[in-house]
C-alpha cells in the first residue's frame, strides 16, 4: 500500500471520527427543546431524532460543495499538497470539537470545518509562495478571502437576530397562553399549532429537502414553486387536525409541534451538515481516485478536477454516515453533556447547578440590564404591567412546568417557539442565500425565549449571562483556533513529511484516547454524585432521613480525606496531601449542593414541621464547618511540603500518627451511632470525645514549649499548631453533629 493510499484510508478512518465528536456537538440543535420540556420520554425523543438523522442522510444528494463555495483554489494545488492540506483540517476538526464536547459548549461545526479549510489552504500556499520567490502577498490567491468575512457578518446578524425575535416572539405568546395555558390552550392551541407544524414544514421544504435526491421529483419541484397555496393549505389542515386531536383524543397540540420540530431538525441536520464531517475525507478519496489512473506524479498534478466537478457522495457511503450519527446521539455522553448545558441555560429552575463562575463583564451586564429594565418599566401602563406580573407568578409558573411531580427546564409553549422560530428563521435565511449557522440561531433563540419567559431572575441571571458568553465567545474563538491550529497542522505535514503526519496522527490519537478516558472517569465520579444526592428526591422517606443518610455519606468521605492529609503530613507526602486536596474541593462543591437541595426539599414539602427544617438546615452548615477546617489543614500541609521546608521531627510525627489512629476510631463511632434507630449514644461519645480533647491539649501545650525552646521556623511552626487547632475544630463539631441529632431524635 502506497503512502497516499495510506493517507486516504487514514481520512476515512477520521471521518467516523469526525461524525461522533461532530454529532456530539450538533445533536443540542434538535434535541434542546424536546429533552428540556420533557414532551415525551428521554427514549422516545432519542429514538424520533435518530430516525430523522437516518431519513436524511439517505435522502442527501451528497454533494461536497466545499470547493464549488469557494472556500479555497484546488486547482492552485498538485494532489499531494492536497491531501495534506485535508489530512491537516480532518485532525484540526476532531481535537477541536471534542474541546468544545468536553466543555460542554456547542459550536458551529460549519465554521470550524470552513476555518480550518481557509487556515491549512493558507498554509501550504504561503509555502509554496515562499518556494517560488514570489511575495508574500501572492498567497491570498490560493483562498477566497471574502468567504472569511461573509461567515463572521453572517455570525454576527445571526446572533442579533435570532436573540432578538426570540425576546420579542416568546414575550407575546407568553402574553397570549400565560404559564396556566390549559385554560387558553382550547382557544389558540388548534391555530398556534396549525401554524407551528407549517412552519416547521415550510423548513423541512427549504432546509431540509434542498441539496437532497427529493428536491429533484417533478412533485417537490412544484411545491417549491406554489409554495404560499400548499403553506395555506397545510396550515388549514393541520389546524382542524389539532382541533380533533384535543377535543376528542385529549393530545396536547403543543406537543405534536416538538415532536414534529426535533424530527425535521434531525432529518435536515443529517441531510445538510453530512458535508462538515465526511466532505473532505470523501474530496479526499475522489481526488485519489482521479489521480491513480492519470499516470501524472502526485507533485505534478493539479486539482483542476475538485474545482470543475461536484464530488458525489456514493449512497453506502451515506448510510454508513446515518448509522454511525444515529448511533452516537444514542451513546454519546458528551452529547447529552453539551445538551445539558443549553437546558440548564434556559432553564426556569433558579437553584440549576451553575457550572459557569461569574465575571466582571456578566455582572456588569447584569446591572445595567437591570438599570434599563426599571427605566423602561416606569413607561409601561399599570394595568398591563401588572398583567405581565401576574402571569409570572413563581407558583404558576411552577405548577405550568411540572410533570410526574418533577419539573422540566421550560414548557411546552415554550418548546413550541423555540423549534418554530428556529426553522423560520433557518428557512427564510436559507431562502435568501444570507450564510448564518443552526447553531447560532437554535442557540441564540433558546436564550431569547427563556429571558423573555423570566426564566434569568435575581439569583441565577449572572450565572446564565456569564454561561452565554462563555458560549458565544467560544463561538468566535472557534473560528481563530480552526484557522490557527490548521495552518500549523499543514506547517508540519509539509515541512515534516510522512515523519511529522504520522508524529502528528500519534499525539493527535494520544489526545483523543486521554480525552475520552478524562472524561468517563469524570462522568463516573459525577454519576456517583448525583447517586447520592438523589436520596434527596426518594418520596418514601421524609425528608429528615435522607438529609441523615446524606450527612452519614458525607462524614465516611471526609474521614478518609482528613486520614490521608495525616498520612501526607507524617510521612511527607505531597502526592498524598494533593489527591486529599483535590477530592476536598470536589466535597465542598458537593456541600454546597446538599445545602441548597435540602433547602429545595424543604420548601416543597409542607409536611415538614419548623423542628426537623431546623435540624436539616443546621446540620448542613455543620458539615460545611468541617470542610473548611479540613480544607484549611490539606492547604497548609500542602504548602509546607510542596516548598521544601524542613523535615518534621520523628517525635511530632509519631504524634501525629497516634491522633489519626485516633479521630479515624471517632470518626467510626459516630457514623455507627447516627445509624442507629434510637439515635446516637451522646455519653459514649463525650467520653471518646474528651479522651482526644485531651490527647490534643496536652500535645498542642508541648509543642507550643517546643516552639519556644528549639526557635522553630515559622512556616514548621504554623503547620504544627495548625494541625492541632484545626483536628480539635474537626472533633467538635463532630460532637455538636451527634448532638443535634440526638436531641431530635430523643425528644
Amino acid at each position: 500500500m502506497d503512502w497516499f493510499l495510506f493517507l486516504v484510508v487514514v481520512l476515512l478512518i477520521l471521518a467516523i471520527g469526525d461524525l461522533i465528536v461532530g454529532v456530539s456537538n450538533d445533536a443540542v440543535n434538535f434535541l434542546n427543546s424536546a429533552i428540556g420540556s420533557r414532551v415525551a420520554s428521554f427514549r422516545t425523543i432519542i429514538t424520533l431524532a435518530a430516525l430523522g438523522i437516518l431519513i436524511g442522510a439517505f435522502f442527501s444528494s451528497g454533494m461536497m460543495e466545499i470547493a464549488r463555495k469557494g472556500i479555497f483554489h484546488p486547482e492552485y494545488f498538485t494532489f499531494d499538497k492536497v491531501l495534506w492540506i485535508f489530512l491537516a483540517v480532518m485532525l484540526t476538526d476532531i481535537v477541536l470539537l471534542d474541546i468544545f464536547n468536553t466543555l460542554g459548549l456547542p459550536t458551529s461545526t460549519t465554521v470550524s470545518i470552513v476555518f480550518e479549510l481557509l487556515g491549512a489552504a493558507w498554509m501550504v500556499g504561503l509555502l509554496l509562495t515562499i518556494e517560488k520567490n514570489e511575495p508574500i502577498s501572492a498567497s491570498l490567491q490560493y483562498i477566497n478571502i471574502e468567504s472569511t468575512f461573509s461567515i463572521v457578518s453572517g455570525i454576527f446578524l445571526s446572533i442579533f437576530i435570532a436573540f432578538t425575535a426570540g425576546i420579542l416572539i416568546q414575550y407575546l405568546c407568553r402574553m397570549v397562553f400565560s404559564f396556566q395555558y390549559k385554560t387558553r390552550l382550547a382557544q389558540f392551541g388548534a391555530p398556534f399549532s396549525g401554524l407551528g407544524i407549517t412552519s416547521i414544514v415550510y423548513f423541512l421544504l427549504i432546509k431540509g429537502m434542498s441539496g437532497t435526491t427529493l428536491s429533484d421529483s417533478g412533485f417537490i419541484s412544484w411545491i417549491l414553486d406554489n409554495t404560499l397555496v400548499v403553506l395555506l393549505g397545510i396550515f388549514v389542515f393541520f389546524t382542524l387536525l389539532c382541533i380533533v386531536l384535543q377535543r376528542f383524543f385529549r393530545i396536547n397540540p403543543l406537543k405534536i409541534v416538538v415532536l414534529a420540530g426535533t424530527f425535521s431538525l434531525a432529518m435536515a441536520f443529517a441531510g445538510n451538515d453530512l458535508v462538515n464531517f465526511i466532505g473532505v475525507p470523501i474530496s479526499g478519496l475522489m481526488a485519489y481516485q482521479n489521480w491513480i489512473g492519470s499516470g501524472i506524479a502526485a507533485d505534478q498534478f493539479y486539482q483542476t478536477f475538485l474545482a470543475s466537478s461536484d464530488i458525489i457522495v456514493p449512497p453506502y457511503m451515506l448510510a454508513i454516515a446515518g448509522l454511525v450519527m444515529a448511533g452516537t446521539i444514542w451513546l454519546s455522553s458528551k452529547a447529552r453533556k453539551v445538551t445539558e448545558t443549553e437546558v440548564n441555560l434556559g432553564s426556569h429552575n433558579d437553584e440549576e447547578d451553575d457550572k459557569f463562575t461569574p465575571n466582571a463583564v456578566s455582572r456588569s451586564v447584569v446591572r445595567t440590564s437591570f438599570l434599563l429594565g426599571n427605566i423602561f418599566s416606569a413607561f409601561v401602563p399599570r394595568n398591563i404591567k401588572r398583567r405581565y406580573d401576574i402571569s409570572f407568578e413563581k407558583e404558576k409558573l411552577r405548577q405550568a412546568t411540572q410533570v410526574a411531580g418533577d419539573a422540566p427546564a421550560f414548557d411546552l409553549v415554550r418548546a413550541s417557539t423555540n423549534l418554530i422560530l428556529a426553522s423560520l428563521l433557518i428557512a427564510w435565511a436559507t431562502s435568501k442565500k444570507l450564510p448564518l449557522s443552526t447553531t447560532y440561531v437554535t442557540f441564540m433563540v433558546a436564550m431569547g425565549t427563556s429571558l423573555a419567559d423570566k426564566a434569568w431572575g435575581r439569583e441565577s441571571a449572572v450565572y446564565r449571562v456569564t454561561g452565554v458568553l462563555s458560549v458565544v465567545g467560544g463561538w468566535f474563538i472557534t473560528a481563530l483556533i480552526a484557522f490557527s491550529v490548521s495552518a500549523i497542522f499543514a506547517l508540519i505535514i509539509y515541512k515534516g513529511g510522512i515523519a511529522g503526519a504520522l508524529i502528528l496522527m500519534g499525539v493527535v490519537v494520544t489526545y483523543v484516547i486521554i480525552s475520552h478516558i478524562s472524561f468517563a472517569k469524570k462522568e463516573k465520579k459525577a454519576q456517583s454524585e448525583r447517586s447520592k444526592l438523589s436520596l434527596l428526591d426518594v418520596e418514601d422517606l421524609d425528608v429528615y432521613i435522607r438529609s441523615k443518610k446524606m450527612a452519614i455519606s458525607f462524614l465516611i468521605d471526609l474521614a478518609q480525606m482528613y486520614n490521608q492529609i495525616l498520612n501526607g503530613i507524617s510521612n511527607n507526602d505531597v502526592h498524598l496531601l494533593k489527591k486529599a486536596s483535590m477530592e476536598l474541593k470536589e466535597l465542598n462543591k458537593y456541600t454546597t449542593k446538599l445545602k441548597r437541595k435540602s433547602l429545595r426539599a424543604i420548601r416543597e414539602l409542607n409536611t415538614v414541621d419548623q423542628k426537623t427544617s431546623g435540624v436539616v438546615v443546621h446540620s448542613t452548615d455543620l458539615l460545611q464547618d468541617l470542610i473548611q477546617s479540613a480544607n484549611s489543614l490539606s492547604t497548609e500541609s500542602l504548602q509546607y511540603f510542596e516548598n521544601l521546608h524542613q523535615p518534621l521531627h520523628p517525635k511530632f510525627t509519631s504524634i501525629v500518627d497516634t491522633l489519626n489512629v485516633m479521630m479515624h476510631g471517632f470518626f467510626e463511632q459516630i457514623t455507627e451511632e447516627l445509624n442507629k434507630d434510637q439515635g446516637p449514644d451522646i455519653d459514649k461519645l463525650r467520653a471518646r470525645r474528651n479522651q482526644i480533647r485531651d490527647y490534643i491539649n496536652v500535645n498542642f501545650e508541648n509543642q507550643l514549649n517546643i516552639i519556644r525552646r528549639d526557635n522553630t521556623g515559622s512556616k514548621q511552626a504554623l503547620l504544627q499548631t495548625g494541625m492541632f487547632l484545626q483536628s480539635r475544630d474537626i472533633q467538635a463539631v463532630l460532637f455538636r453533629i451527634s448532638k443535634l441529632y440526638a436531641r431530635f431524635e430523643n425528644n
